[in-house]
């Protein structure tokens, strides 16, 4: 993998706080897992699960294909509130705009799994999964 950095990404956690990215990120390493459609849901669940378990911290980015209006993510900005814990909506930033981009310069397909990446606080990536489901192998390798 030559250098990659996120690009420039903007998304609404589901406790309401606008978000861009990645200069909000925090100032230490963490895991972004997104998801493109409602499909990769349950890929998205078996990466956070794995995260969490193992204490490695996270921000779960449900992002939008192509471009939208924020105010165009509310309703599904409900419909997660009432799938997840209020503890975690600050966890949960909905992406709405640059996730076009973020497809293009990754080379990724909108399908059923999650693209999970980690990256510094400047948004460089240190390592990415995109290729295939969860498997505890494929956690492995990625938080090896």
């Amino acid at each position: 993998m030559g250098f990659l950095a996120l690009p420039d990404l903007e998304g609404t956690t589901l406790s309401g706080r606008l978000m861009r990215l990645p200069q909000d990120l925090p100032a230490h390493t963490l895991v972004l897992v997104m998801g493109f459609t409602h499909g990769a849901r349950h890929d998205v669940s078996a990466w956070k699960a794995a995260l969490a378990e193992r204490g490695i911290p996270f921000l779960s980015l449900p992002t939008a294909a192509t471009d939208l209006a924020a105010s165009d993510m509310v309703e599904v900005a409900g419909a997660m509130r009432a799938h997840v814990s209020r503890e975690a909506w600050d966890q949960v930033v909905q992406i709405h705009r640059g996730g076009e981009v973020l497809r293009r310069e990754f080379g990724w397909k909108v399908d059923v799994f999650a693209k999970v990446l980690r990256v510094a606080p400047g948004g460089g990536v240190v390592a990415r999964h995109d290729s295939g489901p969860f498997t505890p192998g494929a956690f492995s390798a990625f938080t090896g």
